[in-house]
């Protein structure tokens, strides 16, 4: 009896022992199993393309869509999260427009004979966010989304215009002649031809293949200068230039050839609602010839509480190229 009662004790408390250890194992915390889908999701990739644009500048010469040019931009894109993408591109942009277009000869614009191009080019950095989210790999992504644009750019610019007749028709650069009396005595400092814009716009892509995809953008630019065109304050004193071709470039109102078009029987009326050409000598004993309000003082050249702007819109055409992308391990 003895035996079995102790043979019983033991077999009582290995019960226990065995019940403690069971509880104790099924109370611990279950590991976090990873959801496959929100990995899946997650998963980036890296495409490049090229964009083919439509570029448009907003200023203080007439331009609109009549003056659409073309330009061209290409980028790599790195996605980063289910909506939203980083991408890199280098853009090269035409500008240009014309006091003579949509115009008549009554008007201040027609009188003052402006014109320019500009060349523009440009770097950015921005990132894109897909109203549509993408579910799975590169393979999975959706057919169709509208996306959201904004960033920051760093562009170089130098507006340009055309001499004379009598001078060539060349074109020229127009920062370095100070137009406006940048750079002399009194007058502002010359603008800088390397500047910041915000792009800011709206895009549609579309799934071409497993690998390729077709958007459409249309992606103002905001930018800080009111110089893309070279015009923004008023008339300098034209003997104040110091240079016989700025005098030239900064006052064209009594030219009879607009940048490709002649315009010598409009300059009657021209004559009649500004009055007839007014002369003057300088300090320096050359005599100039101007509208009589267009001089320092009396008349603005441009408007210089507006800031210029441009559009670039466009297709593009994007390959993916990597899929899975990790950061690399080193042994």
């Amino acid at each position: 009896m003895k035996s079995l009662l102790q043979i019983s004790k033991q077999n009582l408390w290995l019960g226990l022992v065995l019940g403690l250890l069971t509880q104790v194992a099924f109370a611990q915390p279950k590991p976090k199993q990873k959801n496959p889908l929100k990995s899946q999701e997650t998963e980036g990739f890296v495409s490049w393309g090229a964009q083919l644009n439509a570029c448009n500048y907003f200023g203080d010469v007439p331009s609109g869509w009549l003056f659409t040019r073309p330009g061209l931009s290409v980028f790599a894109l790195r996605k980063l999260s289910p909506r939203m993408q980083a991408r890199l591109s280098f853009s090269w942009i035409w500008l240009d427009g014309d006091d003579f277009s949509g115009s008549t000869a009554t008007s201040g614009t027609y009188a003052r004979n402006l014109h320019f191009r500009n060349f523009v080019k440009e770097l950015a950095l921005t990132a894109t966010y897909d109203f549509n989210r993408s579910f799975g790999k590169y393979l999975k992504r959706r057919w169709f989304s509208p996306y959201l644009v904004a960033g920051i750019a760093l562009f170089h610019h130098n507006p340009q215009a055309r001499t004379p007749a009598d001078l060539g028709g060349l074109w020229v650069d127009l920062q370095a002649l100070g137009t406006e009396g940048q750079g002399r005595p009194s007058y502002a400092a010359p603008y800088n031809k390397i500047q910041l814009a915000i792009p800011l716009g709206l895009g549609f892509k579309w799934r071409m293949g497993d690998r390729w995809d077709l958007g459409l953008e249309i992606v103002p630019r905001i930018t800080f200068t009111d110089y893309l065109d070279d015009v923004s304050g008023e008339y300098p004193n034209m003997p104040d230039l110091g240079n016989p071709l700025a005098v030239r470039m900064s006052n064209r109102s009594l030219e009879t050839i607009a940048t490709f078009y002649d315009r010598p029987r409009d300059l009657e009326t021209v004559f009649n609602n500004y009055g007839a050409p007014f002369f003057y000598t300088g300090i320096d004993g050359n005599t100039y010839t101007t509208l009589p309000n267009f001089r320092r003082g009396l008349s603005t050249r441009g408007n210089p509480n507006t800031l210029d702007f441009y559009i670039v819109s466009g297709f593009h055409l994007s390959y993916i190229m990597n899929v899975g992308l990790k950061c690399p391990k080193f042994n």
